[in-house]
């Protein structure tokens, strides 16, 4: 590798000759770590039930996603970000109808959390309205949804007084309460599947600990072990091994807070069915709150793993507790992305929606442009003042 392309090499001779011996010992302990792991993960995959996808299908597909920006516009005055969404329909592999949505959010308030729980609520809304509209034009036998149903919930709790500036939402409760509504909907058709490509979860290893002891533990995320051991062709349900996969997962992050906090295994084994207990109860607590409905009320849910190609990972999907996932499977045997792995209107509808970097910036530039040409401000310092952006040392490109 030439200076041109390795830029470690530009840096001065005792900083590059520090950071290759760091790289020749992290190599090291890495090549140690994967041959612990391999070991490991063929003694868990022996307990697991792989099943193999058994023929294709075509059919009407509808898919929805949204996207919004990666990072607010800073100026002085607000916050500025966008988003945008859309579906798209198949039959069978044809495109045969599309549409669209965008909008934006400004907050004078500052508080970036609250900010972007408004902003991905929004991305929500538009999401699900264009999975909705699809949903009612075309009678799809498949509806396909980006992450799992109630991606959203994260931090409502903080927004639900926040007034909102639409005429047909008030405040952020209402917000919630429509996408939340407009979710459970979809789940009502019985025809939603929500595909989850940036699955991070680690339930197997919250189950392994609770079952097994921490010494079992393979200490990565579930996709990076299905990665290693599942065969393609073929489905995994969590159902297999665990009930409840987010419990488990949850049981994972409420351990590992422990230890961290200087608990020993042995005390945390004595406490392991206080600390299931606690989870399941934090989780419904937190659902109530962000919400405003109990987890009862919402149908019951069961997580799989899918995998086409053994040249890319499974993905997870998420689906209503009498969903076959063998099923769905078949809809995208013919009709998957083989360089990732994901059906194929999954990546299209994704490229379609993907805010490109730097549009906020462009974005909020172009509302500071339509007020300067605005003729009834004549003090356009003011608008100057309100747009400088936060920081001045460096330009904004996001």
């Amino acid at each position: 590798m030439s200076s041109e392309e390795n830029p470690l090499l530009t840096l001065p001779r005792p900083i590059v000759d520090a950071l290759f011996a760091s790289a020749e010992k992290e190599a090291r302990n890495v090549k140690e770590r994967i041959l612990i792991l391999k070991e490991k993960a063929r003694r868990v995959s022996a307990n697991f039930l792989f099943n193999r996808i058994a023929g294709s299908r075509r059919g009407c597909v509808a898919v929805a996603d949204g996207s919004m920006s990666v990072a607010p516009s800073n100026r002085i005055g607000s916050l500025f970000a966008i988003y945008s969404a859309g579906y798209m329909v198949f039959d069978g592999d044809k495109l045969i109808d599309e549409n669209y949505y965008a909008g934006s959010l400004s907050w004078p308030y500052g508080g970036a959390r609250d900010f972007k729980t408004l902003l991905k609520l929004l991305m929500a809304y538009a999401e699900r309205k264009a999975a909705l509209e699809a949903y009612w034009k075309h009678n799809p036998d498949i509806i396909l949804l980006d992450g799992p149903f109630f991606f959203f919930r994260g931090y409502c709790r903080y927004i639900h007084a926040v007034q909102l500036e639409t005429p047909e939402l008030k405040t952020g409760l209402d917000l919630v309460k429509e996408v939340r509504d407009k979710t459970l909907t979809l789940m009502g058709t019985g025809r939603a599947i929500c595909v989850i490509r940036r699955s991070g979860i680690r339930a197997i290893d919250g189950w392994i600990i609770y079952n097994q002891g921490e010494d079992a533990c393979l200490r990565i995320n579930d996709k990076h072990l299905l990665t290693m051991v599942m065969p393609p062709m073929s489905t995994w349900s969590y159902r297999d091994l665990c009930e409840d996969p987010l419990l488990y997962a949850t049981f994972y992050r409420f351990y590992r807070r422990w230890r961290q906090a200087g608990k020993t295994p042995m005390e945390l084994d004595r406490i392991k069915e206080q600390i299931l207990s606690q989870c399941l109860e934090d989780w419904k607590r937190k659902f109530v709150m962000d919400l405003n409905i109990e987890m009862e009320q919402v149908p019951k849910l069961e997580r799989h793993y899918v995998r086409y190609t053994s040249a890319a990972p499974p993905f997870e999907i998420e689906t209503l507790a009498d969903v076959d996932a063998g099923g769905f499977a078949e809809y995208f045997v013919d009709f998957h992305n083989p360089a990732t792995g994901l059906p194929h209107p999954t990546d299209l509808i994704d490229e379609a929606v993907t805010l490109p970097r730097g549009s906020t910036t462009a974005f909020t530039e172009e509302v500071e442009a339509r007020l300067i040409r605005d003729r009834e401000i004549e003090d356009k310092t003011a608008i100057s003042d309100y747009f400088t952006v936060l920081n001045p040392q460096k330009k904004e490109y996001v």
